[in-house]
């Protein structure tokens, strides 16, 4: 997993030999500090290279360029989890099924890489090609939305949600956590409201808007 909580300013030590998803793991974990450090512009192929402990040489081994590695960073790290099974519990059939939808969205949120990525694509969308962020928009995002949508039906075929706003619309579904990621990226880590207040907000809206009547 990306991770930025071990931050070094100087190179790392040259690293002995990896395969080449681990090796790629450790490229990303370095892009992600120089991205996020000194900007999509200024970072390069070697500034990369020298933070991962690699040559240029290394990189070019795994990475075409640098905007390969930009691309390559939104869709590891901002992928949400597999696809949503319906739990169905004949006590609590519409909790549990709500409490799967939201494991799937929330877990990713308390990683630190995810916010990073996430503060790193606000910030930078307008320097990097519209085309990375339009192929990670329909490949992750669009594809996501049409497997909720697929479990939302399941759900209403099964008689334990109702048809209405929220099974139809993509983007309200979602608008609790749209919030906090809002109020994250203005205050950082002194962000008003906890994100396990959020969801047991989120949780309760929509139980009120898709219990059966």
């Amino acid at each position: 997993m990306i991770n930025r909580e071990h931050r070094q300013r100087g190179p790392i030590k040259r690293r002995r030999y990896l395969p080449s998803a681990e090796r790629k793991r450790e490229i990303l974990d370095a892009a992600l500090i120089e991205f996020s450090d000194r900007g999509y512009t200024a970072t390069t192929i070697e500034t990369i290279a020298t933070r991962a402990g690699l040559s240029k040489t290394g990189i070019y081994a795994h990475y075409k360029s640098k905007e390969e590695v930009f691309e390559d960073l939104l869709m590891t790290v901002l992928s949400p989890s597999e696809k949503v099974e319906v739990p169905f519990d004949a006590d609590k059939p519409l909790d549990s099924i709500l409490e799967a939808f939201l494991d799937s969205l929330y877990p990713m949120l308390g990683q630190p890489s995810t916010l990073a990525v996430i503060r790193l694509l606000v910030m930078e969308s307008r320097r990097i090609s519209p085309d990375i962020v339009h192929r990670w928009y329909h490949r992750v995002v669009e594809s996501r939305w049409t497997q909720d949508r697929a479990f939302f039906d399941e759900c209403v075929e099964r008689g334990v949600i109702r048809r209405g706003v929220m099974t139809e619309s993509d983007l309200l579904a979602r608008s609790p956590l749209t919030y906090w990621i809002t109020l994250y990226l203005l205050f950082g880590e002194n962000v008003p409201v906890s994100l396990a207040q959020v969801r047991q907000e989120h949780k309760r809206m929509l139980l009120e808007l898709l219990e059966p009547r």
